[in-house]
């Protein structure tokens, strides 16, 4: 495998799951599809899709919040989904990071629905982050337009870095973001991969249609870091040989 050279240049890039490891994607969405059709007690006859859950009756953010972080506690049950979800992109990720590989403990779910202000700021993960990690973006449906991220390439690192500093409104933050970080779509079945150093901002989605994605963020077990520690915020995914053999004795 050589390395994706559009990855180099700009900090991310977007690969397909392969066929085989989409079952598992599908058998996950599905289950966050019946779990949301619970919790807002949609009658069965009725047709339901995650993109369109925006059209039933959930009042309030609270409840919002409450089945976001029901679905997540339901997803983190499974101590293999970040393993798994490792495994179908390994082809790649192996490449980035080696042998050694932690990622984060708690997988995150987002949930915007059209016209929903509640966003992360514009920013970037590192170095709060650790500056050698990625952060996998995986949407649950196809997301178009303005229901993606802005994402900036690394060569325009320096320059964003400046102009964050000197400004806050939003009415510049989407000028800038327009003219100079690019939406790109996103389908189910798809993962985007980015740098922890790449600045990104994420517009109010303005498209008739509810965003699911998932985010999880893996590194080398012997990288820096940043402020969120190996104990607290990761857990080991997989070891070298090497580093297994020095588990078993005192050097």
């Amino acid at each position: 495998f050589i390395m994706n050279k559009n990855f180099l240049k700009k900090g991310y890039t977007i690969l397909n799951i392969p066929t085989d490891k989409l079952k598992f994607f599908v058998k996950e969405r599905d289950k966050v599809k019946n779990f949301s059709r619970k919790f807002v007690k949609i009658d069965k006859n009725k047709k339901f899709k995650l993109e369109n859950f925006h059209e039933f009756n959930l009042k309030g953010k609270k409840n919002l919040n409450d089945l976001r972080m029901k679905i997540m506690r339901e997803i983190n049950k499974n101590r293999n989904f970040q393993k798994n979800v490792y495994n179908s992109l390994s082809f790649f990720l192996d490449n980035c990071l080696g042998p050694d590989v932690v990622t984060q403990k708690f997988v995150n779910l987002v949930i915007q629905k059209p016209n929903d202000t509640d966003r992360a700021p514009f920013h970037k993960d590192g170095p709060v982050a650790s500056n050698y990690e990625l952060v996998l973006w995986i949407p649950f449906v196809d997301c178009y337009k303005t229901m993606n991220m802005y994402l900036f390439d690394n060569e325009l690192h320096d320059k964003t870095k400046i102009f964050l500093k000197k400004n806050s409104s939003i009415e510049k933050l989407d000028d800038f973001s327009k003219k100079y970080g690019k939406l790109i779509d996103v389908n189910f079945g798809q993962i985007l991969i980015f740098w922890s150093n790449v600045f990104h901002y994420i517009p109010i989605n303005k498209e008739n249609s509810t965003r699911w994605s998932l985010n999880i963020r893996y590194k080398n077990l012997f990288t820096k870091y940043g402020t969120k520690n190996m104990v607290d915020y990761y857990k080991i995914l997989k070891l070298s040989p090497i580093t297994k053999m020095l588990q078993q004795i005192d050097v």
